[in-house]
């Protein structure tokens, strides 16, 4: 059997059966560049019928003009701006304004944002990269400060499947951990729509949710202290609803992350494949590498390489210095590579401005 990835590689597993032995060849690593050839030399020497199959084929549409991010909440902040264990960005994309994540604490977003002298009250949709808690926190008080600028504000929330799925503290298991299922009927209460994608979507021209991302990579950037419940079965918290929000430009996509809790090879090889198949234009947000090995530090450094990565802006659970590896390993400079700290912005045919403590 021989699969092609969303990674634009294939995978090949297959049982070689002879009269006297039989071969396991497995997970051979090949780049799409020479797919054709090499499934024809395969088939031709062994005999076997080889089939691929992939995703859907990288979206084909709008393009934004006009994009931009600012990081609202992050671990680094200067100045009166202040910085939590958390994330939050404003993106704006030719006319459009939307929260992606909410941050840790009440007040975060709300407060930086009137430091920053950011305008939140065009906001009519909110992202959320997943359910933790220091991704959401901010949600309601942000809607209700934003209600009483514009009562229009924040009217949708878009989610991946499993944001609402059941968790449990492993060691107390009667411990409901998914605070956002309780809170689901308070925020539908203020008028609020929750949006529960499957799959890829275009939630505006250019903008896009990735959706659930397929875990193809062996990267497990997520913890062992919960459990989730899937199709009834309580299993690891790999965090299934882990998704990215997408800008598609000329230029190629922009992509935030929340933590990146799906891997962040296998989210951007899942964009490249389902959104818009050209080398990443801007990585921003949270890759969850605080505390990954050099071994893993350095497999990711290469797969971003091989993925094309131009401009990187990553900060909460990234870590300073896997940053700075990642720099490095992906032959980008001070102007390129920064980290994502509160007040720091990403300008779509401009490029980078970070802040003073991110420089």
């Amino acid at each position: 059997m021989v699969s092609l990835s969303a990674a634009g590689e294939i995978e090949l597993e297959m049982i070689m059966n002879f009269s006297i032995r039989r071969v396991l060849i497995r997970r051979v690593m090949i780049r799409r560049a020479t797919i054709k050839n090499f499934l024809a030399l395969l088939s031709l020497v062994t005999g076997l019928t080889c089939t691929t199959w992939s995703h859907a084929n990288a979206a084909v549409g709008d393009t934004a003009t006009e994009a931009s991010v600012t990081i609202l909440s992050s671990n680094l902040a200067n100045g009166a701006a202040v910085g939590e264990w958390g994330l939050s960005a404003l993106v704006q994309v030719d006319g459009q304004c939307i929260l992606f994540d909410a941050g840790r604490y009440p007040d975060t977003v709300i407060r930086n944002a009137e430091v920053l002298n950011v305008d939140l009250s065009c906001v009519t949709d909110v992202v959320l990269s997943h359910f933790h808690f220091d991704h959401t926190t901010g949600l309601i008080p942000i809607i209700e400060n934003l209600r009483e600028i514009n009562p229009d504000a924040i009217r949708r929330v878009h989610v991946a499947a499993g944001f609402f799925a059941p968790r449990r503290a492993v060691s107390q298991s009667a411990i409901a951990a998914n605070q956002m299922i309780d809170e689901r009927s308070r925020i539908e209460a203020m008028g609020v729509e929750f949006l529960v994608h499957e799959q890829a979507t275009e939630i505006f021209p250019a903008v896009w949710v990735s959706g659930p991302v397929e875990r193809l990579h062996p990267e497990t950037n997520y913890g062992t202290a919960l459990e989730v419940s899937l199709d009834g079965e309580w299993v690891r918290d790999h965090l299934p609803e882990s998704q990215a929000l997408v800008i598609r430009t000329d230029q190629g996509p922009i992509v935030l992350l929340g933590c990146g809790h799906s891997g962040v090879v296998n989210a951007l090889s899942q964009i490249q494949e389902q959104i818009q198949d050209e080398a990443i234009h801007a990585l921003m947000g949270g890759l969850h590498l605080f505390a990954a090995s050099d071994e893993t530090l350095n497999w990711t450094a290469e797969n971003l390489k091989e993925i094309g990565v131009q401009n990187l802006m990553a900060g909460h659970c990234t870590g300073i210095e896997p940053l700075m590896r990642l720099r490095a390993g992906l032959s980008l400079n001070r102007r390129t590579a920064v980290v994502g700290a509160v007040g720091s912005r990403f300008v779509l045919g401009e490029g980078i401005f970070p802040t003073a403590i991110a420089m």
